[in-house]
């Protein structure tokens, strides 16, 4: 199966952010994850997802902030070479002047390879929190 590209993501997630406009909140992060899963979201959107705080959401601005983090962390490694180090990583972040909460949760990965987006979407699950 090959990796998505960074524009396909990009893609997938303006149309989960679209979709997010249109529920009914109060709502879940597993709310907002099954929501993601029934449009059939690329599978890097329902890890991005995955990443944001679990707690409950009153409108879609408050889950755009947490997303829009998420998102600009993969437009800062969109022209990445893969695979790429931890310390690549933040250097290209920032290079590309990422905020720095996107340095902060690069900073916490563990020190590896990464193969993708998908690879480095995964590993900032439960590590990026939007200020």
């Amino acid at each position: 199966m090959q990796a998505s590209s960074a524009a396909e993501v990009q893609s997938s997630m303006q149309e989960a952010v679209q979709a997010f406009r249109e529920i009914r909140y109060p709502v879940t992060k597993n709310q907002l994850i099954e929501k993601a899963k029934s449009m059939n979201a690329r599978s890097e959107v329902i890890q991005a997802i995955e990443g944001i705080p679990d707690r409950e959401y009153n409108n879609a601005a408050d889950v755009l902030k947490q997303f829009e983090g998420i998102q600009r962390a993969i437009e800062a490694l969109r022209e990445l070479k893969y695979p790429s180090t931890k310390s690549q990583l933040i250097e290209h972040a920032k290079k590309h002047d990422a905020r720095s909460e996107v340095i902060r949760a690069l900073e916490k990965f563990p020190d590896r390879e990464y193969n993708n987006t998908a690879d480095v979407l995964m590993e900032f699950r439960g590590k990026f929190q939007s200020q």
